[in-house]
């Protein structure tokens, strides 16, 4: 029995189901499939895409078999891929076929330069046409040049189903282990529609692009997007999208409606403010229509309460876009104005008026926000950061300085401290330094950790900030009993016990305890090794120390407590222990 006699078109889509035997139809189509060896009873091939995959297909003992190494193929499943090859078998049965060869190196490649070179127009024609056979992407860039150079566009309907295609199921979902290949397959139809750009069809990309990013939206709900694959092909397609629109120059009140539909009806961030991101495309008109759109919406969305709606969020970013877009900052402030949720939004203002000339007014904006949310310090430090600039351009270093003084005060760091310490070095870094950390020891003095931090394991700022300090400044010796008595977390712990082994073992070996029952309770191998890589590092300080017990106590209480882990008592057989 041959390969012939058991695959057929019904065959093949029993095998694959309807929803995988299409998508490997249009990949036998586009001319995907290079045969590698091909026999009657067995075939190989590469089916290509952004990931070649290898597909075998044979007959053993009466029986169709397959195999690919596509994700989809692991558990078994007759893929896209496979149906592709299979494909091949009932068009085109063919011969034993060579390898493919290898990549081309250097020589080669110059060797190959130079024979096109001397090629008649005949064989190069001969040549691209034969390739454009085998490329799917290669043909559609010369069909695409062909119908530009005759005043017609690409077969729209045709991208469209490719595009359909690529961002379609395996299944009910795309889980984790498929996302990767998954995603690039609908990569290189965007390679494709990029090439489609060169050749003169712009407005066709616009179009096409949108109906991709529609897809990527709806992908949403089936992919496991834990790797950020639908972001990436997001911002692929929003890139593509706008250097169309940049070299295309469609009706701008056109445009401009389409756009608005884009940011306010999806769920990803391609078209997030588009106003300002296409201000040069839309111009006057565009943004006129931009507004009058958006602006009715806006208001309507403030209750007389003031609350905010559900769809705030989108329109007022919107309607930021609009501000943003036409350059006008006071547009910007009454738009942003009505609702700063967070110091962000005096940024974003600030930033406005210093592009504008105004810096007083920037440098004020700025000031508010850091006094109106001066609880928020995580969120601050670029608003720091902007208003000591605007300090600094005004010849104001000294309040530039004090400005991170006030960062460090509020949320001491060795981060903010350093940050003092560049700041203030005109100053005297010294002197900076010293404040910093009588404050900092002044303010741990003050506030013992209570009973419950204890139990929590929470450790008061200052005094992890303190530790930190003492330890970047050299002083591990204090470090060490700040951490002793106030407590730092445990990668600190760690770090203090690896800088004091040499003069102080035993405190070392203290630490290393700790963290050696804390790794093995994680109960996963790679923390067993760990576990006892710290305890071979135990052993030769107790060595060292003088006191050989520590180490054997540990060991019997590790293999006492934990003697139903078989790998970690594998690993410590291992050790001789």
């Amino acid at each position: 029995m041959n390969l012939a006699d058991v695959l057929s078109a019904q065959a093949i889509t029993a095998l694959a189901g309807p929803r995988v035997y299409p998508r490997g139809v249009g990949y036998h189509t586009d001319g995907r499939v290079e045969l590698n060896v091909a026999g009657d009873r067995r075939m190989k091939a590469t089916v290509r895409g952004s990931v070649p995959y290898a597909v075998e297909l044979w007959i053993e003992s009466g029986e169709l078999e397959w195999s690919c190494t596509c994700p989809y193929a692991e558990d078994g499943a007759f893929c896209k891929h496979c149906v592709a090859v299979a494909l091949q078998v009932v068009e085109e049965p063919v011969s034993i076929l060579p390898p493919i060869p290898g990549p081309v190196d250097a020589g080669l490649a110059a060797d190959v330069s130079a024979h096109i070179e001397g090629l008649s127009r005949e064989r190069l024609i001969e040549i691209v046409l034969g390739q454009c056979e085998r490329d799917w992407r290669l043909r559609e860039r010369m069909a695409a040049e062909a119908r530009y150079a005759r005043g017609e566009g690409p077969d729209r309907e045709s991208w469209r189903r490719r595009i359909d295609a690529a961002f379609a199921l395996h299944d009910d979902v795309v889980v984790y282990r498929e996302a990767a290949a998954w995603a690039s397959e609908v990569d290189e139809v965007i390679d494709a529609l990029e090439d489609l750009a060169p050749a003169g069809h712009q407005d066709a990309v616009i179009e096409l692009a949108e109906h991709a990013h529609r897809c990527a939206e709806a992908a949403i709900g089936y992919v496991d997007d834990s790797d950020g694959w639908i972001s990436s092909i997001e911002e692929r397609l929003s890139a593509l999208h706008l250097s169309a629109s940049e070299a295309a120059r469609p009706d701008p009140v056109v445009l401009a409606r389409r756009l608005v539909d884009l940011e306010l009806t999806s769920e990803l961030d391609g078209f997030h403010r588009a106003a300002a991101t296409y201000a040069g495309v839309l111009g006057e008109a565009g943004l006129a229509e931009y507004r009058r759109i958006v602006e009715p919406r806006w208001e309507a969305l403030i209750d007389t309460t003031g609350r905010q709606s559900g769809d705030r969020f989108a329109v007022e970013q919107a309607m930021i876009g609009v501000a943003l877009g036409s350059g006008d900052v006071d547009e910007l402030i009454e738009v942003r104005g009505r609702d700063l949720r967070s110091p962000a939004g005096y940024l974003e203002i600030a930033r406005a008026l210093a592009r504008a000339g105004r810096i007083d007014d920037a440098v004020e904006w700025a000031k508010r926000g850091l006094a109106e949310y001066p609880d928020r310090t995580w969120q601050l430090p670029e608003l720091r950061d902007f208003l000591a600039g605007m300090f600094r351009s005004q010849g104001s270093d000294a309040e530039a300085v004090e400005l991170y003084w006030q960062g460090f005060d509020a949320a001491p760091s060795l981060s903010s401290y350093r940050q003092v310490l560049k700041e203030g070095e005109s100053d005297g870094a010294a002197a900076w330094s010293e404040r910093c950390l009588e404050m900092l020891k002044t303010r741990v003095a003050e506030k013992r950790p209570c009973d419950e931090d204890k139990r929590s394991h929470v450790v008061p700022r200052p005094a992890q900030a303190l530790v930190d300090i003492l330890m970047y400044e050299g002083d591990v010796e204090d470090a060490w009993t700040i951490a002793t008595e106030y407590g730092c977390d445990n990668d600190t712990w760690m770090t203090l016990a690896r800088a004091r082994e040499a003069t102080y073992p035993l405190g070392s070996i203290a630490v290393y305890e700790r963290e050696v029952l804390a790794l093995i309770d994680r109960k996963k191998n790679h923390f067993y090794r760990a576990a006892v890589d710290l305890l071979e590092r135990i052993r030769v300080l107790a060595d060292v120390a003088g006191q050989p017990e520590r180490f054997t106590v540990l060991l019997e209480r590790v293999r006492t407590e934990h003697r139903a882990k078989r790998n970690l008592k594998a690993l410590l057989d291992n050790k001789g222990w």
